[in-house]
């Protein structure tokens, strides 16, 4: 099974039936950023809210496209992926800490280093990204 197959080849996966949230192996992922679900009829959806392309994390770990669809014969319509509201809020609670660490360093005059102003302005693109889905 495909979706078995997918999960075993990701690390740091949390979930339950039909959803889950693990790192993305398409990019240095410190905190899960990809989540995934199996909608009823079988098809597996993806997002990664660090901006990685599904090509992207299958191709990490093996697989392609059509490992996300049911062998079962019909041409689907492809649809906007859905994700549970504890998945947005789980990405949204952590990535407004990492801000909000930023955020007290420098209100202490502490002077960031190239690499926490990137890990910054990714945090705000996740939260840009799970309130984008949030407003589907």
């Amino acid at each position: 099974m495909s979706l078995e197959r997918l999960l075993n080849s990701l690390t740091k996966v949390k979930g339950r039936k039909g959803a889950w949230t693990a790192a993305c192996p398409a990019h240095e992922d410190k905190s899960p950023s990809l989540a995934v679900r199996q909608v009823e009829d079988g098809r597996i959806l993806l997002h990664c809210f660090g901006g990685c392309s599904v090509h992207d994390v299958l191709g990490a770990v093996g697989m392609d496209m059509a490992d996300l669809f049911p062998d079962n014969g019909e041409n689907k319509k492809a649809i906007k992926p859905a994700f549970y509201a504890t998945d947005l809020l789980r990405v949204i609670a952590f990535e407004t800490l990492v801000v909000s660490i930023g955020a007290s360093d420098m209100s202490k005059g502490k002077q960031l280093s190239d690499k926490d102003l990137q890990r910054m302005q990714k945090a705000a693109h996740r939260i840009q990204e799970a309130a984008r889905y949030a407003n589907v």
